[in-house]
């Protein structure tokens, strides 16, 4: 990777943290949510994708009811993250990484699409260094779509070709590419043939893998 970077934007989940997410209990009650208001979404989807979908669908003849199952699903979210986030602990090298990259100046964000509620109780209990945090309930699109990680971005007041973006996820990837950012995908959760259509940049089986293979910015002088 020849451009320097400066700015690195993290996933959380599977990236900087290990959580334990009942996954299939999140889907299988939001399913089943949507269906008692009468929504049929697409099975397929991710399920914060399943939500709007549904809402969507609601919305076209009963705004009320709309309004209600997105607050009934997004309960079910949170409550579920918050049960998780207080079993969650830092993959291997994670804190050491990030306090390192922040001791060289480099700008840290976290783009996530779990609830701020959840991230914060990990937070406060870790040491991961970060300039911001953006989660699901900071932004209205979140990743796949750019817009959640161009955000970020310019809170940090930098540039998307300056930005490395890090995640464990297919989308994470596909995201950090249409920001126009550099992507590293990490192996925590998934082969790297998982990502052969997404083409990262780099492909990393931990965190501190970072300090060896980035052309870090170098840090600013006098600090």
């Amino acid at each position: 990777m020849k451009v320097l970077i400066d700015t690195v934007l993290f996933d959380f989940d599977g990236t900087l943290v290990e959580i334990a997410l009942d996954f299939a209990e999140m889907r299988h009650q939001v399913l089943t949510l949507a269906a008692r208001y009468g929504a049929v979404p697409p099975k397929e989807l991710y399920i914060l994708e399943i939500i709007a979908h549904a809402q969507q669908q609601l919305a076209a003849c009963d705004p009320q009811a709309a309004r209600s199952f997105l607050q009934e699903a997004e309960r079910i979210l949170t409550d579920i993250e918050i049960e998780g986030a207080d079993r969650a602990e830092p993959l291997p090298g994670a804190e050491e990484t990030l306090r390192k990259l922040h001791e060289r100046g480099v700008r840290i964000g976290i783009a996530t699409r779990n609830c701020r509620p959840a991230v914060e109780r990990v937070l406060a209990r870790l040491s991961l260094p970060h300039d911001l945090l953006l989660t699901r309930d900071d932004v209205a699109r979140v990743k796949p779509d750019p817009a959640h990680l161009l955000e970020a971005v310019r809170r940090l007041g930098n540039r998307p070709e300056r930005v490395l973006m890090v995640g464990d996820h297919p989308m994470d990837i596909l995201a950090g590419r249409q920001a126009g950012m550099r992507t590293a995908a990490i192996t925590t959760t998934r082969p790297a043939s998982d990502f052969a259509d997404v083409h990262p940049d780099l492909v990393i089986e931990s965190i501190p893998e970072l300090l060896r293979i980035l052309p870090l910015a170098p840090k600013p002088a006098g600090g």
